[in-house]
């Protein structure tokens, strides 16, 4: 529970900083949901829900911090770090690579969130306000633990077992 308030109140103080150079704002935002198509044994059809806060760097390079909500068996709270990189000028249709690396935790009893990453690609279409549509799809890692049971008329039985889940991602948010 201490893990979870310290990660609202990073959230917090991280929305609640401004910098900027020559009136152009230094720091942005996105949150993007997504699901993905599962490759790995015992199969699990994520839904993630992701906020990050960008620090822009040069006019193509950002660094930023995230968090959010993952689904796969268990609920998972991921607390990564992220670069971005956009390929080319800004454009009506400008693509971008990102690479996000971290931690998942669990906030359920009986399972140990794991390493987190996820690669990808993707365009952003600006919108009004300074907004943009993005569209992202990439590889999604994601390992867990979690306890078992198995109970049958003989045997009551308790395991741990450790699952990684490889995922093809597909996401969709707004950068403001």
């Amino acid at each position: 529970m201490k893990r979870f308030i310290f990660i609202i109140l990073l959230c917090i103080a991280v929305s609640s900083v401004k910098a900027q150079i020559n009136g152009e704002s230094k720091i942005s935002f996105a949150t993007t949901i997504g699901t993905g198509l599962s490759m790995s044994t015992p199969s699990s059809t994520p839904f993630t829900w992701q906020v990050l806060g960008y620090y822009k760097l040069t006019d193509r390079w950002s660094v930023g911090i995230g968090t959010g909500l993952s689904f796969y068996e268990k609920a998972l709270i991921p607390v990564y770090g992220s670069i971005r990189f956009q390929i080319g000028r800004e454009r009506k249709f400008t693509p971008y690579a990102e690479y996000a690396t971290g931690y998942s935790f669990a906030p359920s009893g009986n399972t140990n969130g794991g390493f987190f990453m996820n690669p990808s690609i993707g365009i952003q279409y600006p919108l009004k306000n300074k907004m943009k549509l993005q569209l992202a799809v990439g590889y999604e890692l994601q390992e867990l633990e979690r306890l078992k049971k198995q109970t049958d008329s003989y045997f009551h039985k308790e395991f741990e077992e450790k699952l990684s889940h490889h995922t093809i991602s597909i996401k969709l948010g707004l950068c403001f």
